[in-house]
């Protein structure tokens, strides 16, 4: 039948309404596949760059040092540079585990480079180093955010490690059997050691496999205020009348009866009720929970070259990164980790590692 005959057997407007009718049809079906198409790519997006594994851990804001503060607008400047402006907060909470700021090589860059450590001496350079090798972690690390913090650690060779072993995934005990690997490699060429009581116990000294939680233990808070400047003139740790219950030195394990080395001083408390105090005003430089070892603990320091550990606690107050005055609660008397009864052990270290312990009784006037 002619086109013309066909037309003519409706009237004009009938003929609108069907093709409106035809056209809204079409629309509606284009906007059906262009909202399934969206939905896909939403979902690619989100199983890969976008996941829990690359932005979820590193929201909040990193609580920093005044000098590292002051070091913000490179760090966004070179975070824009590389592709990784959104992990600027981490960037920095990164470099408070590795420097506080108070170093010229403030992310201690030079290794990515081959150099000796704190090599680099401008921390501008530093910074443009780190944030650089941080982005090719990311890259390397398929945008896993925990491997990518370990492998700036380690080096990238942890990251092939995780591929072959993990699935290409960050976890603790992985850290651990890659360090303890290494180490084994390495120990003779003296360069490394045990920095964590952790270490020690497993043998995993090289590196630091606690460095994940305690670089994200800073994305909490914000910017320290002030710089709280040590007296120099300790209160005891626990207030009131003092029983010690075990000097500094060699002694009998508790455990086994064989000779050992006791790195503190302990004294009797009550299990979840007596106050533990920090001895003089210091940053929290270290909060460690878990049940073995030294227990619940918290490391705080006071002045370069010295440090006041409290070990055993029952629970904890402070936060890791927190300035915290003379007399501040930093937790309550406990018997966690490796211990035969409630006590604090009382530990003065020269150094943040394990073993730099020297005797407190001086400093307590004990």
């Amino acid at each position: 039948m002619p086109w013309s005959l066909l037309l003519g057997l409706f009237p004009r407007k009938v003929w609108l309404w069907l093709i409106g009718i035809l056209v809204a049809l079409f629309l509606l079906q284009m906007l059906l596949y262009a909202s399934v198409i969206t939905g896909l790519i939403g979902y690619q997006k989100s199983s890969s760059s976008e996941d829990v594994r690359s932005v979820d851990v590193v929201n909040g804001t990193a609580q920093v040092s005044a000098a590292l503060e002051e070091y913000r607008p490179l760090f966004e400047e070179y975070a824009e540079k590389y592709g990784v402006s959104k992990y600027v907060e981490l960037l920095l909470a990164k470099t408070m585990q590795e420097s506080g700021g108070r170093l010229d090589d403030v992310m201690q860059a030079s290794e990515s480079l081959g150099l000796p450590p704190n090599t680099i001496e401008d921390p501008e350079r530093s910074i443009n180093v780190g944030i650089r090798y941080f982005s090719e972690m990311l890259e390397k690390a398929g945008g896993d955010i925990k491997l990518t913090l370990q492998a700036y650690n380690f080096g990238g060779g942890f990251i092939d490690y995780a591929n072959e072993h993990n699935n290409g995934e960050y976890s603790k005990e992985l850290a651990i059997e890659f360090s303890r690997m290494k180490y084994q490699e390495l120990k003779h060429t003296g360069m490394y050691s045990c920095i964590r009581p952790e270490s020690a116990e497993t043998g995993a000294c090289y590196g630091d496999i606690g460095y994940v939680e305690a670089v994200l233990s800073y994305l909490k808070g914000g910017v320290i205020e002030a710089d709280l400047q040590p007296t120099g003139d300790w209160v005891m740790p626990i207030e009131g009348s003092l029983t010690q219950t075990s000097d500094y030195g060699m002694r009998s394990d508790p455990f086994d009866g064989t000779p050992d080395m006791h790195r503190g001083v302990d004294f009797a408390c009550t299990n979840a009720v007596t106050p533990i105090q920090s001895v003089d005003n210091g940053q929290v430089v270290e909060v460690v929970r878990k049940n073995s070892g030294y227990g619940n603990n918290v490391l705080v320091k006071h002045e370069e070259g010295l440090f006041s550990h409290y070990a055993h606690l029952y629970t904890i107050s402070v936060q890791n990164g927190e300035m915290i005055q003379k007399g501040t609660k930093v937790g309550k008397c406990g018997s966690t980790g490796n211990s035969t009864g409630p006590h604090l052990h009382f530990e003065v270290r020269t150094k943040k590692q394990y073993r730099s312990d020297v005797n407190p009784a001086p400093y307590l006037g004990l």
